[in-house]
C-alpha cells in the first residue's frame, strides 16, 4: 500500500504511515465484523472504524466520553 503512495506522489514517513494506519482501520473492522453478530456490513464497519482513527488523532474520542483530554490524563467510564 505505501509503494502504491509512493507512486502517487505521497512522500516518507506520510505513506508508511497511512498505509499501517489503513490496516489498522481495516482490521478492527474486519474483526468486529466476524465476531458481532448483527453489526452493520463490513463498508459501514470500515467508516466507523475510519471515524474512530480520525477522532483519536485529532485528540478527541468518538466512541467514549473522555474527561480531561486523552494523554496523561484520567479517562471517565460513561456507559453505567
Amino acid at each position: 500500500m505505501a509503494v502504491k503512495l509512493h507512486e502517487r506522489g505521497v512522500p516518507e514517513p506520510a505513506a508508511s504511515l497511512a498505509a499501517e494506519a489503513g490496516i489498522a482501520v481495516f482490521h478492527v473492522a474486519f474483526q468486529r465484523w466476524v465476531s458481532e453478530p448483527g453489526e452493520p456490513d463490513l463498508g459501514q464497519l470500515i467508516r466507523d472504524s475510519l471515524d474512530e482513527m480520525k477522532a483519536v488523532t485529532a485528540g478527541k474520542c468518538a466512541s467514549q466520553a473522555v474527561a480531561g483530554g486523552w494523554f496523561g490524563r484520567e479517562a471517565r467510564d460513561v456507559s453505567q
